[in-house]
């Protein structure tokens, strides 16, 4: 499993980019790998969201992002927000509490 953390600074409507980001996670979530993933935004800074998203491996998060399907989801994202996406591997996991599980998204 990776983990795919991309930081969002929001630079047109907030509203605007939920719902752009909640129609590509809707799209990524019908790809092959996808695990799930969870949009969150700063209680400090109302402009700054970060995704976190599992996929069972890396190959699967390139496909997914690749191709002119993805590519109007990006460029609904890019005219709302800048962002700095990043992979990583698990290294330590530890919790007690139940496993991650589905929410739904506001309108």
């Amino acid at each position: 499993m990776i983990v795919f953390i991309n930081r969002f600074t929001v630079t047109g409507d907030p509203r605007a980019f939920e719902r752009a980001f909640a129609d590509t996670a809707a799209h990524l979530a019908e790809r092959p790998g996808f695990l799930r993933h969870r949009l969150v935004r700063s209680t400090d800074d109302p402009r700054s969201y970060v995704n976190v998203a599992e996929w069972e491996t890396a190959a699967d998060l390139r496909a997914a992002v690749h191709g002119p399907a993805f590519d109007e989801h990006a460029r609904s994202l890019r005219a709302l927000a800048h962002s700095e996406p990043h992979v990583y591997e698990v290294v330590i996991e530890r919790g007690t509490g139940p496993a991650p599980h589905a929410v739904a998204e506001s309108a």
